[in-house]
């Protein structure tokens, strides 16, 4: 029997980096990064998961996780990135997955 292969993680990939960049900025608020093969070259799509700072329109969002993020990789690291994202979990069902938000219930008059 031959077992399917794993696709094992790129090793050249900074997440650790990452990880850590995005936990100074969000000071201990919960947060998932989620990276996506995109479909130009082996460039990566980041994305930041957290109800951290929803308040902030998304372009806020992300230059903050990016004014972070970009001190702590190489030149050569940042190459390899397409594109970083700063979602809300409801926008990462909504906008990834496809799954509408579940919906609020309706007011009653």
């Amino acid at each position: 029997m031959i077992a399917p292969a794993k696709k094992k993680p790129d090793p050249k990939f900074p997440r650790a980096k990452i990880s850590h960049a995005v936990e100074g900025v969000l000071k201990g608020k919960p947060f998932e990064i989620r990276v996506a093969d995109s479909s130009i070259g082996n460039l990566k799509i980041v994305r930041v998961i957290t109800p951290a700072r929803k308040s902030l329109r998304p372009g806020a969002r992300i230059g903050k996780v990016l004014d972070a993020v970009e001190p702590h990789l190489t030149p050569q690291e940042r190459k390899g990135i397409l594109r970083f994202s700063v979602l809300t979990p409801e926008e990462y069902q909504d906008v990834v997955l496809g799954k509408p938000a579940k919906p609020k219930a309706a007011l009653v008059k």
